[in-house]
């Protein structure tokens, strides 16, 4: 059985807290502190060695001396939530055994350093949201295992289209940044089934979209969209379609095509939800 330790460490005695009891937990795999610590305690890179998750969410106090990571060799997760840091971690470049990265709620701007994940070859799930990112680097190309990406609450301006050459992903949120343009090579993600781009300005959505055929969520709302291509039809899995807070006038009635898209998961304006055909309407309302 799995065994986990959830703890909050108050500030007056997080100075200089000794946890020593965490020792004798030989068979301890899930830690999460919740605190303000500046480092990360003795006691528990004491039981560093066969901990496979680890959380610190850390309250904006800022997080330093992280070599101490290294030496977390059997670590599948790591979040490090709201630690104040600017730059990722040189020390998680060396947990091999890693799966999942979540460094949301930080002060990351840069993330030129993603070039060292080429080396993390079971890196399957990273998670950089709520940062102030403003760029993607071409070297994300190297992330080949990549399955999901939270990149969501950013200052993201320019899609690189080497970003597609993770042709593994399957989730991909992009929501909340400045960015105006999708390049085409979207569409060889032939494994994407969630795709959001809530709330950024993107004006047009480029036809080699529906060639991810997978798709089941598409969230488009809150851009300077005008025209939703007829081409949406070729999505046969789609259940979910945010496009509520675009120029839309019309909708096209191939959105009937998508036979797995009900009423429900279909978020949009009543008015322009009124243009669709009365047939397709009433397929859509229909359990």
């Amino acid at each position: 059985r799995t065994r986990g330790l959830v703890g909050s460490l108050s500030h007056d005695i997080s100075k200089n807290v000794t946890l020593e009891s965490l020792r004798d937990l030989k068979s301890l795999k899930i830690l999460s502190i919740k605190s303000n610590v500046s480092k990360i305690p003795q006691a528990v890179v004491d039981v560093s060695s066969h901990l496979q998750k680890m959380c610190v969410h850390n309250d904006g106090t800022k997080l330093v001396m992280l070599n101490n990571l290294k030496k977390m060799t059997n670590l599948t997760e790591l979040e490090l939530v709201h630690c104040d840091l600017e730059r990722i971690p040189h020390a998680v470049f060396s947990l091999l055994s890693l799966q999942e990265l979540d460094l949301k709620e930080n002060n990351l701007k840069s993330i030129e350093e993603i070039v060292s994940f080429q080396h993390l070859r079971k890196l399957t799930v990273l998670k950089l949201w709520y940062n102030s990112i403003a760029y993607i680097p071409e070297h994300i190309k190297k992330l080949t295992s990549l399955e999901r990406l939270f990149f969501s609450h950013n200052k993201v301006e320019v899609l690189p289209s080497h970003l597609f050459l993770c042709n593994k992903i399957r989730y991909l949120d992009l929501s909340y940044n400045d960015i105006r343009f999708i390049p085409p090579e979207i569409g060889v993600l032939q494994s994407l089934q969630y795709f959001s781009i809530t709330c950024n300005k993107v004006e047009s959505l480029p036809d080699e979209l529906y060639f991810c055929k997978k798709l089941k969520t598409l969230k488009i709302g809150k851009n300077s969209l005008s025209v939703l291509s007829p081409k949406i039809g070729n999505l046969l899995f789609l259940s979910y379609l945010d496009i509520k807070g675009n120029h839309f006038e019309v909708l096209p009635p191939e959105l009937g095509d998508c036979r797995a898209l009900k009423r429900a998961g279909l978020v949009v304006e009543d008015a322009l939800f009124e243009t669709l055909p009365s047939d397709v309407r009433e397929q859509m309302k229909a359990d």
